[in-house]
């Protein structure tokens, strides 16, 4: 018989950095649309939290948090939003897009830094492995807070850009005079 896979306990909690998540802070009901941009922009994160929880080594939860693969995530949703918001107008899009990543560009050096931390297993200046695992965990938790700090202003350029159903509409009621 087997010996029963001993849970992994290392993972920090992650949730406490996110919150923004599920907040409604500034007084004011969020919208469906609102609420459902703030679902998908942290999908990302909370899918790798998922598969970390699931993890059995150390490897395994750097493996979930490979930063590649979330930095693509987390892009693939800011240019959705955008994609979402100016379909038809090219110009507007790519404006809006490049807004979005400059409000998320401390997320982006902060999961460079944790690739940086990832692909080194013993990094200089520590030594042993245990004190890399440190470092990586400390930057994860970073990587989440940044995340948070990102939300509330994405939230106020995406509730302030036209919904999505508002250009589909504004597109169908102008007809022909569009050139």
């Amino acid at each position: 018989m087997p010996d029963p896979v001993t849970p992994f306990d290392e993972l920090p909690e992650l949730m406490l950095s996110l919150r923004s998540f599920g907040s409604r802070r500034g007084g004011q009901e969020p919208s469906a649309a609102l609420t459902d941009n703030q679902d998908r922009f942290f999908a990302p994160l909370l899918d790798c939290r998922r598969r970390a929880a699931q993890a059995i080594s150390r490897e395994q939860v750097v493996a979930a948090f490979e930063s590649r693969r979330l930095t693509a995530l987390i892009d693939a949703t800011l240019r959705a939003f955008a994609m979402e918001r100016f379909a038809s107008r090219l110009p507007a899009r790519r404006a809006f897009e490049a807004e979005l990543f400059e409000i998320i560009a401390p997320l982006h050096r902060e999961l460079h830094a944790l690739r940086g931390l990832a692909e080194t297993p013993t990094l200089p200046g520590t030594t042993t492995a245990d004190e890399s695992w440190a470092l990586w965990l400390a930057q994860l938790r970073i990587v989440f807070h940044v995340a948070d700090s990102s939300w509330p202003p994405l939230r106020d350029a995406l509730a302030a850009s036209p919904t999505p159903e508002a250009s589909g509409r504004g597109k169908s009621t102008r007809g022909g005079d569009s050139q």
